[in-house]
């Protein structure tokens, strides 16, 4: 393997090394953002780490401020499912954020991600809120009180916010967009998003090579001059594109991460 850059004491290889959390070093809790405790729960999708989740966008942010693109930034997930990654970057970096776009092909979970992204503004976590406190005078669970405490210290998340939009669309990423779907994404500066995987969830639709045709269809929304986008898959998915320049490529777990500028 051949260094290719370096920043903060990390070396970027070409080959897969192993995850070393430079943003994310300290360990602490995140149980207030759990799923089905005040983020929404879809039923057949994936949650996912949400240290990794937060490491993961924090080095796309510093890619782009090396190449001199300042924030806040447009975030967008083209297999967002519940919308579970996309929601806890925007409630963990809303500072740096200004628009979140999420798609999926399933429009039965995008009812689900519609509500996971209302939750990054202050009127959607209020009406979530105001849930929890009725399932309490109900049911009397402690899970019920834990979930509104959670609420309420990601309320303080929210206040902090420069988060101005939220987008959320049926779209196979798979096969060429609409002219409505790009004009959704326009702007997009980061592109991050879990690829299907595993027995919960795998890919539909009827492309033939899906994660070459994600490529396609991702490169076609990018500026190559001010975006990066991180993917994240299991270690049996090839990780390549000739359309795309790969900088870091990493390996957590069962989980590959591999971090790409566009050509």
């Amino acid at each position: 393997m051949r260094n290719h850059w370096n920043y903060s004491g990390f070396s970027r290889m070409e080959g897969i090394v192993r995850m070393e959390y430079i943003y994310e070093s300290a360990q602490r809790s995140y149980e207030d953002f759990a799923s089905g405790r005040v983020l929404y729960n879809a039923q057949g999708t994936t949650s996912f780490p949400v240290r990794l989740a937060s490491e993961i966008a924090q080095r796309c942010f510093h890619i782009l401020e090396e190449k001199g693109v300042q924030g806040p930034y447009t975030l967008y997930d083209p297999c967002c499912g519940g919308a579970y990654l996309l929601t806890v970057v925007g409630l963990l970096h809303g500072r740096r954020i200004r628009r979140v776009i999420g798609s999926d092909i399933n429009a039965e979970v995008l009812g689900i991600a519609g509500k996971n992204l209302s939750l990054l503004r202050e009127e959607g976590l209020e009406q979530r809120a105001e849930q929890l406190k009725e399932l309490l005078a109900l049911y009397h669970k402690p899970s019920h009180q834990d979930a509104l405490e959670s609420a309420d210290r990601l309320r303080e998340l929210i206040r902090m916010s420069r988060l101005e939009e939220t987008v959320c669309f049926q779209a196979d990423i798979t096969q060429p967009q609409t002219e409505e779907s790009l004009a959704s994404c326009k702007g997009t500066q980061i592109v991050m998003t879990d690829l299907p995987y595993g027995d919960m969830v795998s890919w539909s639709g009827g492309s033939q090579a899906p994660v070459e045709d994600f490529f396609n269809g991702i490169h076609a929304i990018l500026d190559p001059a001010r975006s990066v986008v991180a993917v994240i898959s299991d270690k049996g998915q090839k990780l390549k594109h000739d359309r795309f320049k790969r900088i870091q490529h990493l390996k957590i777990g069962k989980r590959q991460v591999a971090i790409f500028e566009p050509l």
